[in-house]
């Protein structure tokens, strides 16, 4: 799998047109080799996903997930964003610093069954969503 580091500036090129489903993961250095195994439910996830969502074009939907999660930004434009930054959860920014956070894509022509598919195969193995997913 290809993990793109979003807070790399040639990471806009690096984004796919078209939609699909995307992955957030850590890397678990700031050589960016590994990804952060995340300890789940039911074991440890070794793709580290932190999130999975669903996009028409990763364009539009990974440059707000960027924005939301960026220090500096302000706005509310992607919910993982705002739960990533939530004042309630600041150890999570600090186990899961921004400057390491990546994503991965998965390009398909339906994107909300893939998602859908992807979140419940998750949860099927670990038990529960990804820590940035809606749990309720």
């Amino acid at each position: 799998m290809r993990y793109f580091l979003i807070t790399d500036p040639d990471f806009y090129p690096n984004v796919p047109t078209m939609g699909g489903v995307y992955r957030l993961h850590c890397f678990a250095n700031d050589e960016g080799s590994d990804v952060m195994p995340v300890p789940r439910v039911l074991g440890v996830d070794h793709e580290g996903i932190l999130y999975i969502g669903k996009a028409t074009a990763f364009t539009d939907r990974v440059i707000n997930l960027k924005k939301a999660i960026s220090p500096e930004f302000r706005g509310t434009s992607h919910i993982c964003g705002r739960r990533y930054k939530n004042p309630h959860y600041q150890s999570f920014g600090e186990r899961f610093p921004a400057s390491r956070l990546c994503v991965s894509f998965e390009p398909t022509s339906t994107p909300e069954k893939s998602e859908r598919e992807a979140l419940i195969a998750y949860v099927m193995r670990f038990g529960e969503l990804p820590p940035l997913n809606r749990q309720g």
